[in-house]
């Protein structure tokens, strides 16, 4: 984790220095090198870079369940998934099906080796990284919806394609009254 956390420290300094480099570089360091006049101009190499550069790992295996959305790998980092969201069994709070959420959830991914794609945003106010998950053929975040473990949680720019497939995915389970929308009285994520 020192390791993973040192790197992702040294990244962000570079793209400090390039940033503050690409801000004075035009006026102050006409050299003909790297840099150049074009606003908006990207260097190649960050063009290309993958999920796992700019966010965190594309794989991690589950260290433990942490609730029904949230899970931490063995490598320390702490995932949160896109677009669902789970009652609460944490800090005190015991919300209906939050329990039944967090088993489902680990009965997915407990000690199981994750995929991770992010979106736009790497991580939340918490730290934590924002991920669509999946084991396997699973897509964990579509099996909570699915299941009526999970309502779906929007926050922008995360989830704009994916929203209106996850909205009819929870419209589906409340119908069935699967899950959550079968058993309580009221959900607390809607």
């Amino acid at each position: 984790m020192a390791l993973n956390v040192g790197l992702r420290m040294g990244r962000l300094r570079a793209l400090g220095l390039v940033a503050m480099l690409g801000a004075i570089g035009p006026a102050c360091l006409d050299f003909g090198g790297p840099l150049t006049n074009e606003v908006g101009a990207v260097d190649s190499d960050t063009d290309s870079d993958s999920d796992e550069d700019r966010c965190g790992p594309s794989t991690g295996f589950v260290l433990y369940v942490i609730d029904g959305d949230t899970v931490v790998l063995d490598s320390g980092e702490r995932i949160r998934y896109l677009l669902v969201d789970t009652p609460e069994i944490t800090m005190g709070k015991n919300e209906c099906w939050g329990q039944e959420a967090s088993d489902y959830n680990a009965s997915l991914v407990q000690q199981q080796t994750l995929t991770l794609t992010y979106d736009v945003e790497c991580e939340d106010q918490f730290g934590r990284l924002l991920a669509y998950v999946s084991v396997g053929e699973i897509d964990v975040n579509r099996a909570l919806l699915e299941g009526g473990h999970a309502c779906v949680l929007h926050i922008q720019p995360n989830g704009n394609e994916r929203v209106s497939e996850y909205k009819a995915l929870q419209a589906a389970a409340k119908e069935a009254g699967v899950g959550m929308w079968g058993a309580c009285g009221t959900v607390a994520c809607e």
